[in-house]
């Protein structure tokens, strides 16, 4: 692992850092990695999830309409079936 060391870090970052420190009870040093990571995107902030968030809005339009298209089909209610 390398080392960095920061000069003339302006009062007000210092002031953040060290409360956002204290907030999460993590090492200052432990801090600044994360919030590092999570500036240049190189690691997600969150816990995992479990969901398909990553996904929501990634359809083109032509690739929803086609999932209208093809899924019309579970729209319909079989009368038949619900008057038994």
């Amino acid at each position: 692992m390398s080392q960095i060391t920061l000069r003339q870090l302006p009062k007000n970052v210092d002031r953040l850092i060290r409360s956002i420190s204290e907030k999460q009870n993590k090492s200052i040093n432990k801090t600044i990695i994360i919030l590092l990571e999570k500036a240049l995107g190189v690691k997600d902030s969150s816990d995992k999830k479990r969901d398909l968030s990553k996904l929501s809005g990634s359809w083109s339009t032509a690739e929803f309409e086609e999932f209208e298209r093809n899924t019309e089909i579970f729209n319909k209610i079989d009368k038949e079936i619900w008057e038994k």
